[in-house]
């Protein structure tokens, strides 16, 4: 890499704060971002950017340094994605839905010293528990724009009065390293303890890159807030809309009637997010009586797998779903299932199939393999056959890789082996090429010597016309070691029985992979609309352990 302030002509470092300066200057009347009625032009947004790297470099923040964000999609979330950047520091956006005490595990292991808290979040932060955080910011946008009330008042500034007496001049960032953090985000807790994925400013120019081709952003395009920005920096679309210009349009909380108001109000060209939200937005437009979307809408949906019904029922409304799969670690979706014009006439079914698997690694990626064996001397990787039956556990590596866990060697030892990451996911490979996955390892049912997906059951439960949402996983069984359970939500005015929805199943599947037992109720899920099932399991083991308190999850 060249050394430090050597300028070269065949080089700059890669980094997507250079969309933005690009796009202030190109296009520096068009509307960036839309707030409700508050509207930014790209060279206010980039103005706003200037003035909060500039401050923070006031309040000392240097290269290096970790500046926390508790914020919902509000428009300063946005531009902490280039402000604290620009300063060298790095962007650590917490997830806003944890408890005060994950909150401040997460703040006290990356060490920020400065933190930017959302106002209607705010009773989720406890200072006496962040010894290290110096200074607050709070966002008002809640309050101001939503007339919310303010959870809790923390010392310091408000996000305007802190930005507003800094200088809007743009002071390039000389970024010694495109390989330098950028941000940090910590995984969802889906199988454990939160760890903080290291992401490079490269890595995400590059992310971004793939996503303006593989999802057709244009300048032209109106993206709406429905995913978190916390999450995996909303899958790096913080960046996608600046390096083309492109319109954000952001939202408190993706709630279905809200979506489909601003997709209405601001002819809405793309989205992103679990399926849990399109599945859900689809309802709402069926309770209305809306059968099609007002414009063509493409979604960049991400699951492992997603919901047949979903996927059916978005595409008849006109969507277009861009199907991809990944991980924290892999800055959001690493793959793609891309679309071969070949497919284009076959029959709908056929196609939906077809697109219900997770693909090939996007075009900036790099590679992926589906393997047995646990690599190691006794039991080396071996690739599975392409035959869309024999499966294994999916790797990756490349440019869509973090860089390891923050402050965790022991975890980053069990994740990254011989230039491969681990994902803990199984799939198959079909004989085009196309991965498909199957379901987590960690969540796979063992009945009887059985290996019993539970994506499959799932699939086969939304079937029934009644169902709502569904996660099945296994629950511990003296005589068969696993059996199927499943937790259902039913539909407004539905009267299923466990009974007949367990004969619905033994109609369709295999009878040894039928659930057992069904529980009816709400399914709570993460931010990132992921069902935490190990902790599913944990409350069935002190269920028959016959302990009284039991995890809510």
């Amino acid at each position: 890499m060249p050394k430090k302030k050597e300028l070269l002509y065949w080089y700059e470092p890669l980094t997507p704060l250079s969309f933005l300066q690009r796009t202030a200057y190109v296009m520096p009347n068009k509307t960036a971002v839309i707030e409700e009625d508050r509207k930014w032009t790209w060279k206010q947004f980039f103005d706003r950017t200037n003035q909060l790297s500039n401050a923070l470099k006031g309040i000392g923040v240097k290269k290096g340094e970790n500046v926390a964000f508790l914020c919902r999609n509000f428009e300063p979330h946005l531009v902490a994605h280039y402000g604290v950047p620009l300063t060298g520091g790095t962007l650590v956006s917490i997830n806003y839905r944890l408890s005060p005490s994950e909150i401040s595990t997460i703040g006290n292991h990356s060490g920020a010293k400065v933190m930017f808290v959302d106002a209607g979040v705010a009773d989720r932060v406890n200072p006496e528990d962040l010894p290290n955080v110096k200074t607050y910011i709070t966002i008002y946008d809640g309050r101001d724009v939503y007339g919310e009330t303010p959870k809790r008042e923390l010392p310091g500034v408000g996000f305007e009065e802190f930005i507003g007496k800094a200088s809007k001049e743009y002071i390039k960032l000389e970024l010694e390293d495109e390989n330098d953090l950028i941000a940090i985000d910590y995984t969802s807790g889906t199988t454990g303890k939160p760890k903080g994925c290291m992401y490079s400013h490269r890595s995400t120019y590059l992310h971004a890159i793939a996503k303006i081709i593989e999802h057709s952003v244009n300048a032209y395009s109106v993206y709406l807030w429905s995913l978190a920005m916390f999450h995996c920096n909303g899958w790096c679309w913080t960046w996608v809309v600046a390096g083309v210009g492109a319109t954000s349009i952001c939202m408190p909380a993706p709630e279905a009637k809200e979506m489909w108001r601003l997709i209405k109000k601001h002819k809405v060209t793309h989205m992103a997010g679990a399926p849990v939200l399109f599945y859900r937005l689809g309802q709402h437009m069926d309770e209305i009586g809306v059968k099609k979307f007002p414009n063509k809408l493409i979604i960049n949906n991400a699951a492992a797998p997603p919901p047949e019904a979903m996927l059916i029922d978005m595409e008849k409304k006109g969507a277009e779903i861009r199907h991809a799969y990944g991980l924290t670690e892999t800055y959001g979706p690493f793959t793609i299932c891309e679309w071969n014009p070949d497919w284009d006439k076959l029959p709908f079914e056929e196609r939906i199939s077809l697109k219900m698997r997770q693909g090939v690694p996007d075009i900036t990626a790099g590679e992926m393999r589906v393997v047995t064996g646990d690599g190691t001397e006794d039991s080396p990787w071996e690739d599975v056959p392409w035959d869309g039956k024999t499966m294994g556990e999916i790797l990756q590596r490349g440019n869509d890789v973090v860089q390891g866990y923050y402050k965790a060697p022991e975890e980053n030892a069990k994740a990254f082996r011989d230039g491969w990451m681990k994902t803990g996911d199984g799939g198959v490979i079909h004989p085009d090429g196309y991965v498909e996955v199957k379901d987590r390892f960690k969540d796979l049912i063992i009945s009887g010597g059985e290996n019993i997906i539970g994506v499959e059951v799932e699939n086969c439960i939304y079937e029934h016309s009644d169902v709502d949402e569904v996660v099945c996983f296994g629950k511990p069984d003296e005589k068969w070691g696993e059996v199927v359970k499943c937790l259902v939500h039913l539909k407004p005015g539905a009267n299923l029985t466990e009974d007949e929805l367990i004969r619905f199943c033994r109609e369709r599947m295999a009878h040894f992979k039928c659930p057992k037992e069904i529980e009816f109720g709400e399914i709570h899920r993460t931010s990132a609309g992921k069902v935490q099932k190990y902790l599913l399991r944990q409350r069935e083991k002190e269920r028959m352990a016959g302990r009284k308190e039991v995890p809510r999850v």
